[in-house]
Parts: structure tokens; C-alpha cells; sequence
């Protein structure tokens, strides 16, 4: 592969990215997963709350650290109140089992909504030319589902398995919409499947102008 581009990308350049401020915004992210079990997982451990019994070790500290993952753009307040209503929240006979993500996560939107739908190095990949890349390149949703699974920053064979992948995706949104544009009738099928690649896209366009936003007040 030509070291001197990939996709529209320097591979030189994005291994700078990736060891620039992306990684302080990687940094940022794990600070705010240390404080998610500082301040939430731990105090409700120290309470009584144990292991589900529907879960063994291995997948009791995978979900306590995708909670941490998941919640780690909270700030400390938010994260104090959540963790009072969950105390009470214990399942199981004696209510003394931690609860699941699936009553952690919800609760946490209502005490702290997430600020868009983006995690700091998400906002940070989506601020700099790799976001804009996707964006322009029709394969921004598949960015940020591979950003969600993998939190980290991608490198230039990742990006282009990731542009990849989006473009099979690119090419039907682009039909699809051809076919609305022209009056023609969508299945709902095909319908349904634009609204939700819309709705990824405009994620992926808040993700980055949350991201410029940040930078240009630094």
C-alpha cells in the first residue's frame, strides 16, 4: 500500500493524529471512565450490591466496564445522584444484587443525557480531517459504529476496511434517495433503512461540529 495516501489520507499524518491530540482526548475518555467506577460501580459495591446471579465473573466486570465506557461523559454530580437511586435499584430476593446495564443506562439519560451522541475521542476522530473524510465519503455511520465497538483511534488499514464497508451502504442511500427525490415510491423497507441512515449521518455531522466547537475554544 502507497504510505503516501490512503482514501484522500496521509498515513504519516494519521499516525501523528493518532499520537497527537487525539490521544489526549483518548486520555479524556479514560479519565472518564475511572471516575464512572470511582464514583458509581465501587460505592455501590461497597453497599452490599453484588454479582447478578444471571451473570458469572467474566461477564459481571464486562458490564461494569461497558457502564463505565458508556457513561463516562457524566460529570461527578450527575454521577453521585445516579448512583442514590440506584442503591435502591438492587435485584434479585434480597434486592442486594448490582443492578443490570439495562437499568443503569437508562437511568443515567435522565440524570445526564449524553452531549450528543459522542464520546471525547469520537468528537476529536470526527474534528479532524478523518471525520470529514467519512463524512464527505459516504462511510461516516461506519466509522463511528467501528468507534463505539473499538474506542480508539483508527489507522490507515482500518480506514480503509472502514470506507469499505461504507460503500455499499453510500451507494444504496444515494439510490434511495435518487427514487424519493424523483416522486417514486419507496418500500417501507427502503424508507425505513434511509430515515435510520440519516439519523447515523447527522450523529456523525453533530459529533464533528461538537468536536470544532471544543477545539476552537482551546
Amino acid at each position: 500500500m502507497d504510505r503516501s495516501d490512503l482514501n484522500g489520507w496521509p498515513v504519516d499524518k494519521l499516525e501523528l493524529l493518532r499520537k497527537g491530540e487525539v490521544r489526549m482526548d483518548a486520555v479524556a475518555q479514560k479519565i472518564g471512565e475511572q471516575q464512572v467506577r470511582e464514583l458509581l460501580i465501587e460505592p455501590l459495591e461497597r453497599l452490599g450490591l453484588v454479582k447478578p446471579s444471571l451473570l458469572n465473573k467474566i461477564k459481571f466486570d464486562e458490564m461494569k466496564t461497558e457502564i463505565c465506557q458508556r457513561l463516562a461523559y457524566m460529570n461527578a454530580l450527575s454521577l453521585g445522584g445516579l448512583c442514590e437511586e440506584l442503591a435502591g435499584c438492587g435485584g434479585g430476593p434480597q434486592r442486594d444484587r448490582f443492578p443490570l446495564a439495562t437499568v443503569v443506562l437508562p437511568l443515567a439519560m435522565k440524570h445526564q443525557p449524553p452531549v450528543g451522541d459522542a464520546s471525547p475521542l469520537m468528537r476529536a476522530v470526527f474534528a479532524h480531517s478523518v471525520g470529514e473524510a467519512a463524512l464527505s465519503g459516504g462511510y461516516a455511520p461506519e466509522l463511528m459504529k467501528w468507534l463505539r465497538e473499538n474506542r480508539k483511534f483508527p489507522g490507515g488499514y482500518v480506514l480503509g476496511q472502514i470506507s469499505e464497508m461504507g460503500r455499499s451502504a453510500a451507494r444504496r442511500a444515494e439510490g434511495v434517495r435518487a427514487d424519493r427525490e424523483a416522486g417514486r415510491d419507496l418500500s417501507d423497507v427502503d424508507a425505513s433503512w434511509l430515515e435510520r441512515r440519516i439519523s447515523a449521518e447527522k450523529r456523525c455531522e453533530d459529533a464533528r461540529e461538537l468536536g470544532l466547537a471544543e477545539k476552537a475554544k482551546a
